[in-house]
């Protein structure tokens, strides 16, 4: 009975390593993320993704947003300010992908402007070319949302994250 019972001690073992260095593994992939959008066929590939907190009206948002360039503190306030469902028009013209949730993680929109195309998606559950979730614990968010839109004006767009939500505008690099 004891040498049976070994491989399962090891898995144990393991496990509870594994678990016990999680926090430290988290802290070091504490800003991964990464975002792209194709619009017929045309890609565009966002290196900057940041998570703030704004507003709909009167309801709290967890906002992901994607721009080719990191977010100035202006542009971040402009982000902040809107209507946190709504496309908006940055700064500069910049393209980006903006992703909305509420703080229980579940995706309400997604808006952009890239590649050529303005665009507005509310998650709804009769749809399903939008999907996506987010897990917000604290000032921290991690999740994933895809959008694959067929037609004559095709979209393609994903964005996966895992980062801190800022709560002032990051600072200039």
């Amino acid at each position: 009975m004891g040498l049976m019972n070994q491989p399962f001690f090891r898995s144990v073992v393991l496990t509870f390593a594994i678990a016990f260095s999680g926090p430290a593994i988290g802290q070091a992939q504490e800003t991964s993320a990464q975002a792209s959008l194709s619009v017929q066929g045309r890609p565009t590939v966002y290196k900057s993704v940041v998570a703030l907190r704004g507003k709909c009206f009167n309801e709290s948002r967890v906002i992901v947003i994607a721009t080719e360039k990191p977010l100035t503190a202006k542009q971040y306030e402009q982000v902040v300010k809107a209507n946190a469902e709504e496309t908006q028009t940055l700064e500069g013209y910049v393209s980006y992908i903006k992703a909305s949730f509420k703080e229980d993680g579940t995706l309400r929109y997604l808006v952009g402007d890239g590649g050529g195309a303005v665009f507005s998606k509310k998650n709804e559950a009769s749809q399903t070319i939008l999907q996506g979730k987010a897990t917000v614990t604290g000032d921290h968010v991690k999740g994933e949302v895809t959008l694959n839109e067929p037609g004559e004006y095709s979209k393609v767009a994903k964005i996966v994250f895992d980062l801190p939500i800022l709560t002032q505008a990051p600072a200039a690099k």
